[in-house]
Formats: C-alpha cells, structure tokens, sequence
C-alpha cells in the first residue's frame, strides 16, 4: 500500500522532536508499505528544520521519503500571527502546484490537521487518484481557538474553517481522532460517526532510551529534599491551569509535601506571583524534553489540569504519556472525558478546579506507602506499554485503512 501522509507539522526526531507522523510513518514502513510524507520547513515552535533554496527539498529519513515544502517563516513562539496563516496558505499552494511526477501514486491519502486547509488538497487528490480519503484530527479546529477566545464563532475566517471542517467530516472515507471521544464532536457537526475513529498518541520507546539526565546543579537547586513531591511538567498557560495546584498546596502547607512546577509559558510570572508566599512550592525553568524522564523520577506522584469546553471529547495527552512511561500516579483536575488514568487504574480525577477536594487527594497518596505508590506506578507503566506503542497504534491504523 502506498500512503501519502500530508501535515504542515510532522516532524523527525532526526530535526526536532519526533511527531506521530514520522513514528507510525517508520512503522509502515517496516511492514512493506510505501510512505510519503508531505511537511513544512516553517514551524512556530522550533527554527531547526532545513533551509535550502528552492521550492521543495527531498531526502529519505528512516526510509520514509519525505518532502519539505518551503513555506513562509514563522516567528518562534508566534502561534497567532499573521504570518502563520500565510504559512498555511503558502503549504497548501506548494503543495498542489508540487510537480509529482516521479512520486508514486497513493492508495491512501491522510491529512493531519493543522492547518485544516489541507483537507481540501486531500480531498482533491483522492478524487484524482481514485484513493482513500483519511481525514486525521490532531486538534479541533476551529472550536479550539474559539474555546481560547481568539475569534468570535461568527469571524469570517472561523465560519470558512467551519465549512472546511464539516466538508472534511463529509467527505472522508475514515475519520481518525487523537481524542477518544471524537465521535461526539463529529456528531454534532455531521450526525454521522460510524467512519469515527480513535487512534491516540503514542509512544516511541526508542526515544526514552536515549533519555538525558539533569543537571546536578539543576537538581540541587529546584528537586525538593527529604519530601512527598507533587510534580508538573509541561506548559504553563490557561488551558493547563495550575493555579488549583497552588491553592491546595496552600491548604497542605503544614504536610511534608513538595509542590515542583517545571515549565514555561504566558502564565508563569501569575503563578511566580501567586506562589511567592508559599515555602512548599517551586517552579523551576523549562527542561529539555529528553531530560524529563530523569526530572519524573525525582516525584512520588504526578500533576495536571486542563481547562476547556473541548475536554467533553476527550484527551490523548503527551504528558500522560511521559508520566505514566516513567512509572508514576497521576491527579489530574479535570471534569471532562475520561481515558487512560482510569482505564489503566493508576491515579485519580478530581473535580476541575476544586482545590478542596486535589488537597484532599494529594494528601491521601502522601499517606501510602512506597510499595502502593509503587504498584500504581507499574500499572501506569505497563499501561502505555501495552497499549501505547506506535507499532501497535500503526497497526491499527493499517487495519482502518485496509477495510
């Protein structure tokens, strides 16, 4: 089977850090299936892709053949501006003007949201190849960025990105959601989800192994001594509301309970602020992402909060992931649908925002004994084993694609 998987930010590991694109791409691969895949040298999050002149730059990473497509620039950390929509515009454009002569036809075209634009470039080739049409959504758009309140639902742009949306719905011959409760949204959207699929993040277990350590500076300096510690790593903004964590390390500032926040992001110097008169409490810088491993096995248990009317459909989150692999609880306050830590019986969800009740929760984990904590920790770990790699995730996926 010949795949051609289409997403303006897959990734190797090889740049950057590897996207589920590259990782269930190599999996293919190994199963005797050709894949293309089709990205963007232009990323808001990293200025470590290639550059090169021309409209196209081609190489074989892994035995995926990949094309870089040479988009307009975005500005690191710029993920509203206005030169990333052209971005879009510009990959969409190189894309269908790419001369393809000479790149296999596909049985299966996959288009990866972000950018949603894409859908109608993979509608289009699907109908030109006589091929499957996989409509992959890593993010809903455009309800995310309304959510967030960057647009009014009645913005120009956001009704466009609407009708892209349900026309990808329609006229997909599958739907993959990262999210496990996808159908709901598409549903609402379509009334149809018999072609809704879920296959989730997963994990690449040969990136664990290449995992660093921290620093001993690093560890001397933020790592709590001699307590129970709460850990959060990731970002720190209003979709990951960490302010919940802070008021019940408020409540619990008499226990022997360390609170360590580790990250970056535009909500960082409010909970600097918000902490500031709380001894229990450290936030510390942003880590590299292979040192995270090392940063988990310094807590006893792990922490996150999400925020959103997009939780009803559910999470895949990276971060669980990392924590899980690394063998640890998690609380997480959160209200919507629920997956993973109850599935795998390793932690708990408390109601969103209700420090009250995350006290109450911490405090009862602090008050196990190592070997409980432990065991949970195996059960987390074993999950993400068992039902998280992405040769069994791509699998999957092939199985959809087959039918």
């Amino acid at each position: 089977m010949v795949i051609w998987y289409v997403s303006k930010y897959a990734s190797p590991q090889k740049y950057f850090f590897g996207t589920r694109h590259f990782y269930l791409a190599e999996e293919w691969v190994k199963t005797k299936n050709e894949v293309i895949v089709f990205t963007s040298n232009s990323n808001h999050l990293t200025d470590k892709l290639p550059v090169f002149k021309g409209s196209y730059f081609y190489e074989k990473i892994n035995k995926v053949k990949t094309y870089w497509l040479n988009t307009v620039k975005v500005p690191l950390g710029s993920s509203s501006s206005i030169k990333r929509l052209l971005s879009w515009f510009d990959f969409e454009r190189k894309f269908f003007f790419l001369n393809k002569k000479g790149i296999t036809s596909p049985d299966v075209i996959i288009v990866s949201s972000l950018s949603l634009l894409t859908v109608l470039n993979g509608y289009y080739f699907s109908k030109k190849y006589n091929c499957k049409f996989v409509f992959e959504v890593r993010d809903i758009w455009p309800l995310s960025v309304i959510e967030l309140g960057s647009f009014n639902k009645n913005h120009p742009f956001i009704l466009f990105l609407s009708w892209i949306e349900k026309f990808g719905y329609k006229n997909a011959d599958i739907i993959v959601g990262t999210m496990p409760n996808l159908k709901e949204h598409v549903e609402n959207v379509i009334g149809i989800t018999n072609k809704c699929h879920t296959i989730p993040q997963g994990y690449n277990p040969d990136f664990y192994k290449q995992q660093s350590k921290l620093d001993f500076d690093y560890i001397n300096k933020y790592i709590p001594k001699n307590k129970f510690i709460i850990a959060y790593a990731g970002t720190l903004n209003i979709n990951n509301p960490i302010s919940v964590l802070l008021e019940s390390a408020s409540i619990l500032r008499n226990e022997n309970i360390g609170f360590l926040i580790v990250g970056d992001g535009n909500n960082k110097e409010n909970l600097i602020e918000l902490s500031k008169d709380l001894p229990n409490v450290i936030i510390a810088p942003k880590i590299p992402k292979d040192k995270v491993n090392h940063l988990l096995s310094f807590s006893s248990i792990c922490f996150d909060s999400f925020s959103s009317e997009l939780a009803k459909f559910g999470l895949s989150r990276n971060k669980w992931i990392d924590y899980m692999y690394a063998g640890k609880p998690i609380i997480c306050s959160y209200s919507g649908f629920k997956s993973m830590i109850n599935e795998s019986n390793s932690g708990s969800f408390v109601e969103f925002n209700n420090s009250k009740l995350l006290a109450k929760e911490i405090l009862m984990y602090s008050r196990m004994n190592k070997e409980e904590i432990d065991e949970l920790g195996v059960k987390a770990n074993r999950f993400i084993v068992e039902n998280r790699s992405f040769k069994k995730l791509a699998r999957n996926y092939l199985d959809l694609m087959n039918v």
